[in-house]
């Protein structure tokens, strides 16, 4: 069965960047009715939060992104959190250690960081030389004696690797050229994010590895790492980085890129996942607009991009209003009153108005934060736009008019709007804009908005005579 993971770090908040790697990572499991696990790369405890980390499970769930394994769910192969696992990465060191494919590395950061300075000036790789393997037991003796403590070093003994990518076909690496001997125990005892995820892709069996490319370069190190304690390697696929607008490498701290701050936008979760899905991956044909059921069924990692992939804000919203209007007229309704509560913006209105408003937007927005300053005209003291169009001698007379009518109008909705101004038309000499300027300046505050025809019976007889009241005081 395939197996995949996302491991994400909870030293910050789910960006665009990892968000998509956990979404590749799912859905190619569910097309290939495998299982997705979430392992938390928690090891750094200087950076890693627990606030962070329930923020990462949070909004994966939001996304639609459901693991099969991992932090509340469980499975056979926890735990789940890197930091609940060092007894198991120690036995694993002891065993490289033992068999000789690991030793206690004296030589301190500095050191190791001249010599790659020194390489550089005589134009050699700049890579760890591979000193510390060579000290003798009274140079070793003699640095204890400092107080310098140990890294552990994996020797490379094998230099020369091949890695079949999945996305990116096969690619060679010379280690001599890269690295050395690479630390898989930092000083203070910690293990590396090296040791960490190649002991927890072994023992919990997963067979397809699909992250950034910005992992390539410690591929190969996990592959000798991996065959070394025993495990067979998974396949590894690369995804191009997402670049943003201007082709600028996106870079994870920017804030406006995080699941959070689309979320606080009010992007759909299966919209925001379809568009994440196109950075990278196109199901053909040119399709664009896809549903969560299908995105699960299409994707595949043979149609995955090779180049990098521009995040596009514009296309996102577009993407976004076209799923808003492919909901149904009720759940478009309640999604937006969610969002709205939430983010306290109904304080001041009425919660049955505003729902039986909502549904008139539904062809005007493509986020949901765009509807605040859109119903602002709910709450029963709201301001006008242009107060001229109510000043006029024509708005006066249109908005006296109308509350003659009004107390004597049919409340069936429907054609309630054209029986009104069928009605009134005959009572006034306004026309045209000096006509109809008033009534949605009366009804709305505003000079633009939703169409009469919607919004008239939405507002209610009611309300509309208590509007053209208050207009009338003006």
């Amino acid at each position: 069965m395939i197996r995949v993971r996302f491991a994400p770090s909870p030293t910050g908040y789910l960006h665009l960047g990892n968000v998509r790697t956990a979404l590749f990572n799912y859905l190619f499991a569910k097309s290939q009715a495998g299982r997705f696990i979430l392992r938390v790369e928690d090891t750094d405890l200087e950076r890693s939060k627990p606030e962070f980390r329930a923020a990462l499970i949070e909004d994966l769930r939001w996304m639609g992104i459901q693991w099969d394994e991992g932090p509340e769910a469980g499975g056979a192969y926890g735990p789940y959190l890197q930091s609940e696992r060092l007894a198991i990465y120690k036995g694993y060191v002891e065993r490289l250690l033992a068999a000789g494919k690991a030793y206690a590395c004296y030589v301190t950061e500095e050191e190791a960081e001249e010599s790659k300075r020194l390489a550089r000036l005589e134009k050699r790789p700049p890579r760890f030389d591979n000193r510390g393997r060579h000290f003798t037991a009274q140079e070793i003796e003699s640095r204890k004696a400092r107080g310098i403590k140990p890294t552990i070093r994996f020797k490379v003994e094998d230099p020369q690797v091949v890695l079949h990518d999945l996305v990116r076909g096969e690619v060679h690496f010379n280690l001599d050229d890269m690295v050395g001997d690479f630390v898989i125990v930092r000083a203070d005892g910690s293990p590396t994010f090296h040791l960490a995820v190649c002991v927890d892709d072994g023992l919990m069996g997963v067979t397809h590895v699909i992250r950034g490319e910005d992992h390539l370069s410690n591929t190969p190190k996990h592959i000798l790492l991996l065959k070394a304690m025993g495990f067979t390697p998974p396949q590894y696929g690369h995804l191009a980085l997402i670049h943003g607008p201007g082709g600028e490498p996106l870079s994870k701290r920017l804030g406006d890129v995080s699941v959070r701050e689309f979320r606080r936008k009010g992007y759909l979760p299966f919209g925001l996942a379809n568009y994440i899905a196109l950075l990278g991956w196109s199901p053909g044909e040119n399709r664009e607009i896809l549903s969560w059921k299908e995105l699960q069924e299409l994707f595949s990692l043979e149609r995955v991009n090779k180049g990098p992939s521009i995040y596009d804000p514009h296309k996102l919203d577009w993407l976004n209003g076209e799923h808003l209007r492919r909901l149904a007229p009720e759940e478009f309704a309640a999604r937006a009153f969610d969002f709205l509560q939430q983010g306290g913006f109904l304080q001041t209105m009425e919660p049955s108005l505003v729902m039986k408003v909502l549904p008139v937007f539904q062809d005007n927005i493509e986020r949901f934060d765009q509807l605040p300053d859109k119903i602002g005209f709910l709450s029963e003291d709201f301001g006008y736009e242009n107060r001229g169009w109510l000043e006029s001698d024509e708005g006066r007379e249109v908005c006296r008019a109308a509350l003659e009518i009004l107390p004597e109008m049919e409340v069936a909705e429907d054609g309630l709007y054209d029986r009104f101004v069928n009605a009134l038309k005959p009572k006034v000499r306004a026309k045209g804009k000096n006509f109809f300027m008033p009534i949605r300046m009366a009804l709305t505050g505003r000079e633009h908005g939703p169409e009469m025809k919607r919004l008239f019976p939405a507002l209610g007889l009611n309300r509309a005579e208590l509007r053209f009241k208050r207009a009338v005081s003006v």
